[in-house]
C-alpha cells in the first residue's frame, strides 16, 4: 500500500513559538516548512492507510509549507480560524465551522500559506486511495467516496451535517490515552468515513424489520432522519408512519442497534450540538438552550452538566 501522506505521526504542545520544521509534523523528504507556531498538534495512524489529526495553532509569523500530497481523501472539520492552500494551481479555503473534503486522484504539489497572527483549530481524517478502494471492495456503501478520487483534485465545502460534526468533536475531546485512545480514534475515524459516504449518497435505506439486516437498515435510516433536524426532530409516530412500520418495531430496532432509546438519542444529539455552539462562543447560554429545544435555560444547564460533567459556562 502506498504512503498515506507526508504528515507524520507526532504530538507536541508549544507554550512559546516553536519551529514547525523541527517538530516532526512533516516528512522532510516530501515537504519543506517555514514558520513557527504556538499551541498543540497531534496525528496518529489508527490503521493502515487511515490517519486522524487535530490541532489548535497560532502562527506568530507567516507560515509556508511546500509539499507533495499522494492520492488520498481528506475530511476536515474547521472549528475555528481558517486555513488555505493551493493544490495543482487552485486555491482552496477552509472556513470556520464548516466541513470540507479534499480528494486527490494522483500525487500533486501543494502549498500552504497563512498570514502572520492567523490561527487554526481543526480536526481531520486522511485515508489513502488504496485503503479507500479496499473498503469499497468489501462494502459498496463506500462507493460514493471513490467519485472524489476520479479526476485530479476535488475540493468541496459540505452543507451542515451534525452527525459528522459530532464525531469530530468526540475525537477532538477524546478522554482516553494509550491503546484506548487509538481504538477510539480508529472507530470514530471509520465512522466519519462511513457517515460521509452515506451523506453523499443521499439514498434512503429500505427497512425490512423481519430480518436482522432489515432492522439494522431501519435503525440507520431512523438516525439519518433524526440527524436532518436535530433541533426539531420528527416524533416517533411520524417516523414510524414515514418508514411504514409500527412504533414498537421502530423503537426496538433503534434500541438494539444503538443501545439507547430514540428519546435518549435525541437528547444526546441536542446536547452535542449545544456543545458545538457553546464552544463557538457566538450565542449566550440562554439562546443556545432555546435553539436546541429547551424552554428553560436552567433545565438546559442541568441536563448539560448531567451529560458532560460540567455546566456550559465552564467550557
Amino acid at each position: 500500500m502506498q504512503s498515506l501522506t507526508p504528515y507524520l505521526d507526532t504530538a507536541f504542545c508549544f507554550d512559546s513559538p516553536g519551529s514547525l520544521a523541527q517538530a516532526g509534523v512533516l516528512d522532510a523528504r516530501a515537504a519543506h516548512v517555514m514558520g513557527s507556531a504556538t499551541g498543540h498538534y497531534r496525528a496518529q495512524t489508527v490503521r493502515q492507510g487511515l490517519q486522524y489529526f487535530d490541532c489548535h495553532l497560532h502562527f506568530p509569523e507567516p507560515l509556508r509549507i511546500d509539499k507533495v500530497l499522494p492520492e488520498s481523501l481528506c475530511i476536515v472539520q474547521m472549528f475555528d480560524g481558517a486555513w488555505q492552500h493551493k493544490v495543482d494551481g487552485r486555491l482552496n479555503h477552509y472556513d470556520t465551522g464548516r466541513l470540507h473534503v479534499l480528494g486527490l486522484s494522483e500525487s500533486l504539489e501543494a502549498q500552504d500559506q497563512l498570514p502572520v497572527d492567523s490561527h487554526a483549530r481543526m480536526a481531520g481524517v486522511r485515508i489513502a486511495g488504496d485503503a479507500l478502494r479496499e473498503l469499497a471492495q468489501d462494502d459498496p456503501q463506500f462507493h460514493p467516496l471513490l467519485a472524489l478520487l476520479a479526476d485530479g483534485m476535488h475540493f468541496d465545502q459540505l452543507p451542515q451535517c451534525p452527525s459528522l460534526s459530532r464525531l469530530f468533536q468526540q475525537l477532538y475531546r477524546s478522554p482516553y490515552s494509550g491503546s484506548l485512545r487509538r481504538l477510539h480514534y480508529e472507530s470514530l475515524s471509520l465512522g466519519i468515513v462511513l457517515e460521509l459516504a452515506s451523506h453523499l449518497s443521499g439514498q434512503a435505506l429500505t427497512p425490512e424489520p423481519q430480518q436482522d439486516g432489515g432492522r439494522r437498515d431501519l435503525a440507520l435510516e431512523t438516525r439519518r432522519l433524526l440527524d436532518t433536524s436535530p433541533t426539531a426532530p420528527p416524533s416517533v409516530a411520524a417516523l414510524a408512519k414515514q418508514l411504514k412500520v409500527s412504533e414498537t418495531t421502530l423503537r426496538r430496532a433503534f434500541s438494539q442497534q444503538f443501545g439507547c432509546s430514540i428519546l435518549q438519542y435525541i437528547r444526546q444529539q441536542r446536547l452535542e450540538l449545544a456543545r458545538i455552539l457553546v464552544l463557538e462562543r457566538k450565542w449566550q447560554i440562554s439562546q443556545i438552550a432555546y435553539h436546541v429545544g429547551y424552554a428553560n435555560p436552567a433545565n438546559f444547564c442541568h441536563a448539560y452538566k448531567a451529560y458532560f460533567g460540567h455546566t456550559p459556562g465552564t467550557e
